[in-house]
Order: structure tokens, then sequence, then C-alpha cells
């Protein structure tokens, strides 16, 4: 009988079983993971710590990026400590300011009407101012005053403007009058139609409609115009007027 060798089986193959070996090792043995030593927890290094980034800060563990100030560094600093804020009795009870309501926080436009102080006020100073003619005069002793306000129209405010005080009054005002020397007496009456806050103070205000309604004699008349139109009285009303101003603004 003939004798026949048996198969031999090919390279590949070989190296395909070969290969499914290894694979099937390699799945049936879980590779151990690495262990990291997380140390106690009393904030005690452990031997690894060295390489996880830690430092030891006051007996504690704490990272490389925590900054420890130096004695100097905190002296520049100063203290750092939260503090209480303090909140105005004022503004917290809403309550107004000196420099307009408590609403008002921008300090936009807020006016406030004063027409009817105003008036009041202005008619009672000016119905107390007198002009006594001095002792140099042709008619020492003599005496002027202003006895009616029959016209005082006009209004009076003052704002606030970004946190400024403005005051705003306008004025048209005539004013009646009488002079006494001895036994003669005359009167009239004045206006001043421009008493209002394009004014200077010390500079005057113009007047006009000046009238003289009675006369107990023409002698009179020059006393009249010196001390009474162009000067004594005219110029205590000025500084009537004048003052009035500075009392608004200190009143108000």
């Amino acid at each position: 009988a003939m004798l026949v060798d048996p198969p031999h089986l090919p390279a590949a193959v070989s190296k395909k079983t070969t290969a499914n070996t290894t694979r099937s090792n390699e799945t049936t043995t879980a590779p151990t993971p690495m262990q990291v030593d997380k140390g106690d927890d009393d904030g005690d290094f452990s031997k690894s710590d060295h390489v996880k980034g830690y430092k030891i800060v006051n007996g504690k563990k704490t990272s490389f990026f925590h900054n420890e100030l130096t004695d100097e560094a905190k002296k520049l600093i100063g203290d750092i400590a939260p503090k209480r804020l303090e909140v105005a009795p004022a503004a917290a009870a809403g309550q107004p300011t000196a420099n307009g309501s408590a609403w008002n926080k921008a300090g936009t436009w807020e006016e406030k009407d004063k027409t009817t102080w105003a008036k009041e006020t202005l008619q009672k100073a000016l119905l107390a101012t007198t002009y006594t003619l001095p002792d140099t005069s042709p008619a020492p002793g003599a005496v002027v005053q202003l006895t009616k306000i029959p016209t005082c129209d006009g209004h009076a405010s003052f704002a606030m403007v970004r946190g400024k005080k403005r005051y705003i009054y306008e004025f048209c005002l005539t004013i009646e009058w009488q002079f006494t020397v001895e036994e003669d007496v005359a009167s009239g009456q004045m206006s001043f139609p421009d008493f209002d806050g394009t004014c200077e103070l010390g500079e005057g205000y113009d007047m006009l409609n000046w009238e003289v309604k009675e006369s107990t004699s023409s002698n009179l008349t020059p006393l009249l115009d010196r001390f009474v139109k162009n000067g004594g009285l005219r110029d205590a009303i000025h500084d009537c007027l004048d003052d009035w101003v500075r009392l608004f603004r200190d009143t108000y």
C-alpha cells in the first residue's frame, strides 16, 4: 500500500491561533489600577503627597497655589475684615434732605414754590422801611416812609439742579410813600417793575412811574426829588430788596 504524508497546516493559520490565544489571556486577566494614597483625614501628608502639589502652611496641608502673606505685606494691606455699613437715618426714613427730596437721588430738576412766603415777607420788609433826612439837609429830621404796597405781583421758588440750588423770583412792585416835614406833607408812588434774579445785589433797581399825588407846599419839590425819587428813601428801598434776597437764600 502507498503511504501518504499527513497534510501540513498553513503558516497563516498557525499565527491566527497564536493571536487568539494571546487576546484571550488579556481578556481574562484584568489590569490592576494604580493605587493613589490619599493620606489620612487629619491633614497629614502621605509618602506620595510630594507629587500631588501640596504643601504645609501653619501645620495644615494646602495647595501650592495658596499664597501666605508675610508680616510686612500684612502691615501694608492693613485691616481687611468686613465692616458693617451704617445707613444715615434721614435717607433710611425717606425724609427730604437739605438739597431736596429723598427720592431725588439723581439730583434732577426739582422746584418748590415759595410765592406765598415771598409776598408776605417782601411786603412786611418794605412797609418797615423809612428814611430820616440827615442834619446836614435843608429839612433835618424830616421823615419819609412807605405806607402801602398796592401791587406785589410775581412768583418765587427755588429749584435743585444737579445738587445745586437756584433761586427763582420775579416781582413787579408799586409802592406808595409819604413825606412829612413839620406842618407840610407830600405823598405819591413809584414802581419797580423788574425785581428779579437777573439783578445783581448792590447795583440798585430800575424805578418807573414816579408820581407826586399830593403836596401841601411847592417848597417840598426839591426835597422830594433829592431824598425820595433819586436818593434817600429810594436807596433804602434798594437795600431792603437786597436784604430780602439774602433772607430768601438763607431760609431755603
